[in-house]
């Protein structure tokens, strides 16, 4: 009789009294994003204690997309569904009318990367988007009629260059090359797609390193499918080689540097870090924000090239898992609630 009353109690008590501190305390232990959003709209004086900005860091969602065949991107439709591997969060994003139609290519950071016709230049009609808050960022135009890449939105493939300085509103172009790329040290680091040139360009455009090339990769007769990665404030390649059973693998080199030289050397060991890519492009983020339960570290979270399904590569193992997804075609989408310039 006591223990019904005490549940009568609690389920009276009013909750929307507790210390603002301890509200945020738990606002931040909250993987999921829409989770996060209902328990900051359960009561008025929580919504006014948790911005929406403060929301914990969120793992990626996998966006639903549309492939062009030639393009690998995704044409904006009035809605799109989304799927958590690690929270089993799904919904559906709803893009306002101005950006339905234009296209994006992922993988992306919260703000994807758009434009009116992949055949479009870029330099014309580019802008970032969130659909989550349906903000849009107009870029400026290019210096140059090359496409273009600029690292946060993780657009790459292309057979020229520029990245764009969103604090000092510039464009930094580079020179025409098919290759991937990414930031680094303040400017770009180019990898041939055979793995034969690897060169670094400060933001002046001058190319300050040559990395030589892996010879384990010119050696054989189909090469890897390999990606330019920043990761805690260094540079991996990461080369997948296919297999048409469940033993595909990787083999993941560090970028290693002095003031004279720099040279590739594999590891089996990227620590706390998390590698997520699709077909073309990826990221890294760290494990040690989320729980242990939801995440393990020293993986790859990859789409098959062949299907876009989801698996997981062990880095420390050697295995790989396959992994559920409601989706044949996706991409990884990190959500946010954060604007691009604050």
């Amino acid at each position: 009789m006591c223990d019904e009353r005490e549940r009568e109690r609690e389920m009276k008590r009013d909750w929307s009294d507790i210390p603002s501190e301890l509200v945020h305390a738990i606002s931040k232990r909250i993987p999921g994003l829409c989770d996060f959003v209902r328990f900051r709209a359960a009561y008025k004086k929580w919504h006014s204690s948790i911005p929406l900005s403060d929301a914990p860091p969120q793992l990626p969602w996998l966006l639903e997309g549309n492939i062009d065949g030639q393009a690998k991107t995704t044409n904006l439709q009035e809605e799109h569904r989304f799927y958590s591997l690690f929270t089993g969060e799904r919904g559906t994003i709803y893009v306002k009318p101005s950006c339905q139609g234009k296209r994006f290519r992922g993988p992306s950071h919260g703000h994807l990367l758009l434009c009116k016709s992949i055949y479009t230049s870029f330099r014309l009609s580019s802008h970032l988007f969130n659909p989550l808050t349906d903000e849009e960022f107009l870029l400026p135009p290019q210096p140059s009629p090359a496409d273009w890449q600029w690292q946060p939105v993780h657009n790459c493939g292309f057979e020229s260059w520029a990245f764009y300085d969103a604090h000092n509103s510039e464009w930094i172009a580079a020179e025409r090359r098919f290759s991937h790329s990414c930031a680094y040290l303040g400017g770009l680091i180019f990898s041939s797609r055979g793995g034969d040139c690897t060169e670094i360009f400060n933001v002046s455009g001058l190319k300050v390193h040559e990395v030589p090339p892996l010879l384990e990769e010119m050696q054989i007769r189909w090469p890897p499918t390999s990606y330019l990665i920043e990761s805690d404030g260094g540079i991996l390649r990461v080369s997948l080689y296919l297999d048409c059973s469940d033993h595909s693998y990787f083999r993941i080199y560090k970028l290693m540097h002095d003031e004279t030289i720099c040279f590739w050397e594999e590891t089996s060991n990227i620590g706390d870090q998390v590698l997520f890519l699709d077909v073309a492009d990826g990221f890294s983020m760290s494990a040690t924000s989320f729980p242990d339960d939801l995440i393990k570290c020293n993986s790859v979270y990859f789409l098959y090239p062949d299907n876009c399904q989801p698996c997981r590569y062990d880095i420390q193992q050697g295995s790989m898992e396959r992994l559920l997804c409601p989706f044949q075609i996706c991409t990884w989408f990190v959500p946010t609630l954060n604007r691009v310039l604050n």
